[in-house]
């Protein structure tokens, strides 16, 4: 089951699709009135037309005898005034085409003979007892109603042997009619039941999924798959959950493998502290070892071994001092005392200071580019600490003759960048982005801690960080490593 879009487009996805979950659920509730109500006066509708012609009751039949009564009963006193028989029957031809049907006819009476019908005569000893009753009647009878009234000295009958009333169709096959109300009701119970049922089922199916998929994703997380992502095509507000799900994710897998990389660091740590601080104390006991057992037998040798073993006391010290600024720098409690400086000035005497003693260390030193009138917000101590860092690995990790380090700083709007790039071997890069990690050496054997203990260049990007600074290395196009400081320009964004 597939679902999903990540990176998190909460606000892009909102109002995009109308139908929501709370617009599914007030539509449904709508339809699950509307759509009953429908059906079941459908139902009844065709159930009503159904047992009406069972019942043989034709619409409108009882309507249509009560408008040739009304017409006639107009003619009546017309035809009381007018003695001429053919302009009556003329007048009942007219009503009877206009306004009877097959089942019905008009009968014209004088002194109790029958002298004209219009319509087809169905004659029944009952129509002719009518005609003893004087004035205007009604009169019906099984399914014949009959209407008599007086026109002068004619009589006139309109009979309809088709004519409904109540009594004619309140009994369906002998049933009373509550057992046909009986059967509407629940057939329409059965209807609203039946709607209800498929309309909660769709609605309901339309967030199950979703939350089935949400489920899914999280057992994935809880079973360590961190790299599980959810694909949800909706633009519900389950899209908006799925995304937040997704970013979740990430971030916890960020997480996790920051936590592996600390504990790793951990590890190194631990393993470059025992390596780095157990070469010198092997080496100071064993010369406190041969004065013990008189191998100083001269005044000359008691000199070199009590040397030695004070410079490897001050390797230890160093080890142990940068051990401890580096733990200060990474919880964030060493103070940095910054200030703004004119970092083309600030650059101009660093070199000037350590000009002489790095070319005679084998390292010169050539400032190619520099800025003016550019401040910066550096503790000044420190950035030189980090300078100082990056010339002493040239130094010990330098294969020429003559080393060379070209200093270049350049500006944009926003950030000063100082490279430093030497003439060396370069460096893997495969190892490029563990230059600056604690302990590390390209020396994988660590044999030799007077090139240095692995924390230079780890205090390096720690000291950067803390003057919201970046630090990053490449290898140069003309060879050796290249060393990019960046620090955003005093008064900037």
């Amino acid at each position: 089951m597939g679902f999903v879009e990540f990176p998190r487009p909460l606000d892009m996805q909102k109002g995009v699709n109308p139908l929501t979950v709370k617009r599914r659920l007030f539509i449904s509730n709508i339809m699950m009135l509307v759509i009953p109500t429908v059906i079941s006066l459908t139902v009844i509708g065709a159930m009503l037309s159904t047992v009406m012609n069972i019942l043989g009751v034709q619409d409108g039949d009882s309507e249509q005898f009560y408008r040739v009564t009304d017409q006639v009963r107009n003619y009546a006193e017309e035809w009381s005034q007018n003695s001429d028989i053919e302009q009556i029957k003329s007048g009942m031809d007219a009503i009877e085409q206009d306004y009877g049907t097959e089942n019905m006819f008009l009968t014209l009476y004088q002194n109790g003979e029958r002298q004209y019908t219009a319509g087809n005569p169905v004659y029944s000893p009952f129509i002719e007892a009518t005609l003893t009753e004087s004035g205007e009647h009604y009169f019906t009878m099984d399914q014949t109603g009959i209407y008599k009234t007086d026109a002068g000295e004619y009589t006139i009958l309109i009979v309809d042997t088709n004519f409904q009333t109540m009594d004619d169709w309140y009994y369906i096959d002998n049933l009373p009619l509550i057992n046909f109300y009986i059967l509407v009701i629940v057939i329409v119970i059965a209807i609203i039941f039946m709607t209800n049922r498929l309309l909660t089922r769709m609605v309901v199916k339309s967030i199950i999924i979703p939350l089935d998929t949400l489920v899914y994703g999280v057992h994935q997380i809880r079973d360590g798959n961190l790299n599980y992502r959810i694909e949800y095509a909706g633009k519900d507000e389950f899209a908006d959950v799925c995304a937040d799900f997704n970013e979740m994710a990430e971030r916890l897998l960020v997480m996790v493998n920051a936590r592996q990389r600390d504990e790793d660091s951990r590890k190194e740590l631990i393993a470059g502290i025992s390596h780095d601080l157990c070469t010198p104390l092997t080496s100071i006991k064993t010369y406190v070892e041969g004065i013990e057992l008189g191998m100083a037998s001269t005044p000359e040798k008691l000199s070199h071994y009590l040397d030695t073993i004070k410079s490897k006391a001050i390797d230890m010290d160093n080890i142990i001092n940068q051990l401890f600024l580096f733990s200060k720098l990474d919880i964030g409690e060493f103070p940095m005392q910054t200030e703004e400086v004119d970092i083309g000035k600030w650059l101009d005497g660093y070199i000037d200071a350590v000009l002489e003693e790095y070319g005679h260390r084998g390292l010169q030193i050539n400032l190619v580019e520099n800025i003016t009138s550019v401040a910066v917000d550096v503790d000044s101590v420190q950035f030189r600490n980090v300078l100082t860092n990056i010339m002493e690995n040239s130094v010990k990790y330098g294969n020429k003759e003559q080393g060379i380090m070209r200093i270049a700083c350049r500006s944009d709007n926003s950030n000063v960048v100082i490279t430093l790039s030497d003439n060396g071997s370069g460096v893997p890069e495969e190892m490029l982005e563990k230059l600056f990690e604690i302990f590390f050496r390209g020396d994988k054997a660590r044999t030799n801690t007077s090139r240095g203990s692995g924390l230079g260049l780890a205090i390096s990007a720690k000291i950067m960080e803390l003057l919201n600074g970046t630090i990053k290395a490449v290898n140069s196009p003309e060879g050796g490593l290249s060393v990019m400081l960046t620090l955003p320009i005093a008064g900037g964004e």
